[in-house]
């Protein structure tokens, strides 16, 4: 005879009819004064609906366990959903007054942010994140993205990680402009979501506030891609013509765990 499966909600039910009718039992017991092998029969007879209790409790946990680990996967989509409409309406700010469709006969992959070397970001000048890796060769050099922002380049393979070298970092390099016609070469000064180039002629076509973008022209970067902004002049000590720029940087790798990137061959 094949085993009757009890509903989750009929469960519940027959643990509180049981529970009822142990209060009535031991009622019954304690009023009609039973002897002591009927009270060892009582014991033996509530012993069954004590398991089904139990049993009932411990699928009501599991339950509570399985809903759990649902929600969080439900916040954790709906976070990333909202990084990324954020990122969206970041670039739309950025654009209001230059064209910034990205630009590139490079081909693209997807991948995500699985690590930051927090300590050397912010002790030691070496800037890097990692990124997941599947079936690429450790020679290939990448342009990374996330949206429409300028991450940095890949520098190798480590494990199965890509390590990604940000643009604050003072090995990397990148040509950028801004939407009245300035160009620069900018560097990584070391320090958290910066950036720095150099102006030497007496031309000023720029203010604080301005938005960079990368101009293609070092055949590494996509044309277009945002940059940061403009946050900072300074004139350079025994060169009253010369004057460096400080960019801020719009990627903040402590944000980016566990987000998606574009990589450009």
């Amino acid at each position: 005879m094949p085993r009757e499966i009890f509903t989750f909600r009929k469960k519940i039910v027959l643990t509180f009819s049981y529970i009822l009718l142990i209060v009535a039992l031991v009622l019954s017991s304690y009023y009609l004064n039973l002897n002591e092998i009927s009270q060892r029969y009582l014991v033996k007879a509530l012993k069954v609906p004590e398991n089904f209790i139990e049993n009932i409790s411990q699928e009501f946990k599991e339950y509570e366990s399985l809903k759990i680990v649902e929600l969080e996967n439900e916040i954790i989509k709906l976070k990333n959903d909202i990084y990324e409409s954020e990122l969206k309406v970041r670039s739309l700010e950025n654009s209001k007054s230059y064209n910034t469709n990205i630009t590139t006969s490079k081909s693209t992959k997807k991948s995500y942010v699985s690590a930051f070397d927090q300590v050397n970001y912010s002790c030691c000048k070496k800037h890097v994140i990692y990124l997941r890796a599947e079936n690429t060769s450790g020679n290939q050099v990448f342009s990374v993205s996330q949206g429409d922002f300028i991450i940095g380049k890949t520098n190798g393979l480590v494990a199965d990680e890509f390590k990604v070298r940000l643009l604050s970092d003072p090995e990397e390099f990148i040509s950028l402009k801004n939407s009245k016609n300035f160009y620069c070469i900018a560097q990584g000064n070391g320090l958290p979501q910066q950036t720095v180039c150099f102006n030497e002629s007496k031309a000023s076509t720029y203010e604080i506030g301005d938005t960079f973008f990368s101009t293609g022209f070092d055949g590494i970067y996509p044309k277009n891609l945002i940059a940061g902004k403009l946050s900072k002049i300074e004139i350079v000590e025994g060169n009253m013509f010369k004057e460096k720029l400080t960019i801020e940087l719009f990627f903040d790798p402590y944000q980016s765990i566990d987000k998606g990137v574009t990589l450009y061959d």
